[in-house]
């Protein structure tokens, strides 16, 4: 199974100057777990909600001086939309990383979360064990 088939379209971005209080309204209002974050429309770094939880656990002065920049994960790993399953999982288990950006040429097209990738093996071992069921 690709990646293409699987992961999330909805991308939600925020460039790397955008203040992280700004990006906390961002990812309450479309209900994400992460934020691409750009410069200049290419990718930049990553904001997941512990990134942003954990900024709020400065004062209140510095956490309203915080940018996205400040708290981002980079480099950020990607992956391409042919890739398959198992590519996933390795590239998840090698990198510790529970979110990967889908790339087809220069462009964000989707993001893949360790919740996507879970719901696949289920899916998978429901019609396996389906399967096992009809041949007995």
């Amino acid at each position: 199974m690709e990646v293409r088939e699987f992961m999330t379209s909805l991308i939600v971005t925020a460039e790397i100057d955008t203040p992280v209080s700004e990006a906390a309204k961002l990812m309450a209002l479309d209900d994400v777990g992460s934020l691409i974050v750009t410069k200049s429309e290419e990718l930049a770094g990553l904001v997941t909600r512990r990134e942003i939880i954990g900024a709020q656990l400065f004062s209140e002065e510095a956490y309203q001086t915080l940018v996205v920049g400040d708290i981002m994960t980079t480099p950020v790993v990607t992956i391409g939309p042919d890739a398959d399953l198992g590519q996933v999982i390795g590239l998840m288990s090698k990198t510790g990383r529970h979110r990967v950006p889908v790339i087809e040429g220069n462009d964000i097209i989707g993001i893949v979360s360790a919740s996507d990738v879970i719901r696949v093996l289920a899916t998978m071992k429901l019609i396996a064990d389906g399967f096992a069921d009809d041949e007995d």
